[in-house]
């Protein structure tokens, strides 16, 4: 839609599209679940190693305590009085409840903090990493002393650990550059993984515009099972398409030719100064009347096809009439004797149009070639009805009885014609599981023989 001198499209997400957000979306999910996971895991590592470290350091807390007197000397082994405190990396604080300091251990004093208690939280129970005076350190409560009559007392150890943070730090940066290198790979990889598992429907793209341009039929069937079904199902709708092209194609030949007769007929009808105005009229109005019956057949035909449409039991003698009456004013020149063998009352298992068709185009052929004599015999074989028209004229060479059923063959190419009438009959005659076939006449001229089943 247009507004101005601007246009608004509706942009429609590519399946595709879709398919590369989710999965990197989730890749990128799990890359970041991953590394905050790794990272989780050095910390907790950190800690624990901390917290085994601080046992084996823990007669050194001792002997800071006992050398500042806040422990008896008389309570220590005589091993932990000979330990150097000042070897160990470990400081000490004791904190008041209120969080005001009692003692420190010399260490403690680099930091230049008059109260340091107040920046180390009351419950420390588990190692913690804080920031005092621009340091790291990681501060565990120990244990506690509770004087007569007082509130219980804290003691915190703390350990300098820029060294590790910084370690830690960098393995951090390591973690995350590693982890964006897998993500990238693996987002590459699923874009290749993509476009691999989307070649299919690119060639099936790319076969349904050839098939659409006419370079090509049908599609493959070399596609993967999970597009066979849709495949299939485009063949099968690919085919039908052509046959309803195919059958509107036919059906305009089918009834160009079937005209054909009619309009000559009319022609003659014209010519024809022996019959008088309202005979004339009725004349022309009979064949206007077929011809407009032979155009909604064709129609029809075209549209649900031959087999779509009823069959009933049509009486062979009115369309007989009808035809043999419109032939004689057609081929007025030449005087042709209709022999008839069959009952008057006879009916075929045929569609009216059909039946109409059928005997129209052989009729008119025996007419065309014909010396002087038609025939028309039908036989009874039991489960089959036998219609056979002969003519005494030239007949129809052996090398061409069976292609002369084929659209546009001619077995004759002197006389002109379409090479249609008989490949119609032969259309019409196989949709009712019967079959045509050219043989000698009795009459020493052409027979076509139908052969036709009762039901």
């Amino acid at each position: 839609m247009k507004l101005g001198q601007f246009t608004l499209c509706q942009c429609r997400p590519r399946l595709r599209t879709r398919v590369l957000a989710t999965s990197i979306g989730i890749i990128l999910l799990f890359s970041i679940a991953l590394a905050a996971l790794i990272n989780k895991l050095y910390q907790q590592n950190s800690m624990a190693a901390y917290s085994r470290d601080l046992a084996s350091q823990i007669p050194m807390v001792m002997a800071q305590l006992s050398k500042d007197g806040l422990i008896r000397a008389d309570q220590l082994t005589a091993w932990i009085q000979s330990l150097d405190p000042s070897s160990s990396d470990y400081m000490s604080v004791l904190c008041t409840p209120d969080n005001h300091t009692l003692w420190t251990s010399r260490d403690v004093q680099a930091f230049n903090i008059d109260d340091i208690c107040t920046l180390i939280p009351n419950e420390a129970k588990k190692p913690q990493y804080l920031s005092i005076a621009g340091f790291n350190v990681v501060a565990q409560r120990l244990s506690s002393e509770k004087q007569p009559g007082e509130s219980e007392n804290r003691l915190f150890v703390l350990r300098n650990v820029d060294k590790q943070k910084q370690q830690l730090a960098d393995l951090e940066a390591e973690t995350w550059f590693y982890i964006s290198l897998l993500f990238v790979s693996a987002s590459a990889l699923v874009v290749a993984a993509c476009h691999w598992s989307f070649s299919p429907l690119r060639r099936l793209a790319r076969e349904l515009i050839a098939i659409t341009e006419s370079r090509q039929q049908t599609l493959d069937n070399d596609y993967p099972d999970e597009l066979q079904d849709v495949t299939q199902a485009l063949n099968r709708m690919i085919t039908q398409r052509e046959k309803q092209k195919s059958r509107y194609r036919h059906a305009m030949d089918d009834l160009a030719h079937s005209l054909k007769t009619r309009l000559s007929a009319t022609n003659a009808l014209l010519d024809d100064n022996h019959l008088s105005r309202e005979q004339l009229n009725k004349r022309i109005l009979e064949q206007v009347s077929q011809m407009d019956d032979m155009v909604q057949y064709q129609l029809k035909r075209a549209l649900v096809g031959q087999c779509g449409l009823k069959r009933e039991d049509s009486p062979l003698t009115a369309p007989i009439d009808s035809l043999t009456g419109m032939l004689d004013k057609a081929y007025r020149d030449k005087p042709v004797k209709v022999v008839r063998a069959f009952d008057e009352s006879a009916s075929l298992p045929v569609h009216r149009s059909d039946l109409m068709e059928l005997l129209g185009n052989l009729l008119e052929n025996a007419y065309r070639f014909c010396l002087e004599t038609v025939q028309i015999r039908l036989d009874d074989h039991g489960d089959v009805w036998q219609l056979a028209i002969e003519d005494d004229g030239p007949g129809v060479p052996a090398q061409y009885r069976e292609s002369i059923f084929q659209r546009g063959v001619r077995a004759d190419q002197l006389n002109p014609g379409t090479g249609i009438g008989l490949a119609v009959c032969d259309e019409i005659i196989a949709s009712y599981d019967g079959n045509i076939h050219a043989s000698d006449s009795t009459l020493q001229g052409a027979a076509f023989v139908l052969t036709i089943p009762k039901r």
